[in-house]
């Protein structure tokens, strides 16, 4: 959707002033328990949606599609998205566990929205509901995309900063090991997952394979990717998968790789994800 408030006019829903906004460090933020704590604050000003999902065909499917929204909501929305296989608990906290499901957090209370798969008219009007009730309770502020908004910078643990050591001296049979050994440790830390894919695109990078045609179109992704075209490497695989349904499977895999290497945030990963919704329904 490229004008959101072509299809339902934000503005009008309320005439409350604005608040000044709040920097985020994106439209639709993963989610541990640091950052729920950080939003339920923000929920005191600003309503936030958390997104539940679990890594299935549906929940990517609505997440891109909330992202999207959220984005052309210019503000009047912070999101949230927690994932069910890695962080149960937080979803839990709030009586869901299913996967995809909405819940908006006004003034630190989450209120249920929605429970499956659902399209961009119906998320607009549940969207267009929950400002209403935000507006009755004066949580009219806005948010804004900052680079600056993240988390200070933690400190690493010895095991994560041997493996970005690993990394910085060249070593990255040893890295890739150590950064495998701590996705099981922490699988809920999103530094240490997109450390991995990171490392394992340099991996490949320095052994390509090219044994079946697929190996040869991923080798060709990643290198594209590398180049900085990021829009290039994803539309090359989404070709692919628009025509070939039997290896829908390790492409759809394989983008999310690399989704996860340039940043959920990026503009071309928003892009690709729009088209990857669209081509699975």
């Amino acid at each position: 959707m490229s004008n959101f408030s072509g299809a339902f006019d934000l503005s009008k829903l309320t005439n409350q002033p604005q608040a000044s906004g709040n920097a985020v460090a994106g439209w639709l933020v993963p989610a541990d328990e640091q950052v729920l704590r950080r939003y339920l604050q923000l929920s005191e000003s600003v309503p936030v949606l958390m997104l539940i999902v679990d890594g299935s065909e549906a929940s990517n499917a609505v997440s891109g599609l909330v992202e999207q929204v959220i984005a052309a909501a210019k503000g009047r929305f912070a999101g949230i998205q927690v994932d069910l296989r890695t962080s149960p608990q937080l979803a839990q906290a709030i009586g869901v566990s299913e996967a995809p499901a909405m819940a908006a957090i006004l003034a630190g209370a989450p209120t249920p929205l929605f429970k499956g798969v659902i399209n961009q008219e119906q998320l607009v009007q549940v969207l267009g509901q929950v400002l209403q009730m935000a507006a009755q309770s004066n949580l009219t502020g806005t948010v804004t995309v900052s680079e600056l908004a993240s988390e200070p910078v933690k400190k690493l643990t010895l095991e994560h900063q041997a493996a970005v050591d690993a990394v910085e001296r060249g070593d990255l049979v040893d890295a890739l090991a150590k950064f495998e050994k701590l996705v099981v440790e922490y699988p809920s830390d999103q530094e240490i997952k997109a450390g991995l894919a990171q490392v394992q695109l340099l991996h490949r990078l320095q052994n390509p394979v090219t044994e079946t045609e697929l190996d040869q179109l991923f080798t060709q992704a990643d290198q594209i990717l590398i180049t900085g075209d990021a829009a290039e490497a994803f539309n090359l695989l989404l070709a692919r998968f628009a025509v070939d349904f039997d290896l829908r499977d390790p492409i759809r895999a394989r983008l999310l790789d690399l989704f996860t290497v340039t940043g959920d945030s990026h503009q071309a990963v928003l892009e690709a994800r729009r088209k990857l919704a669209s081509l699975m329904f």
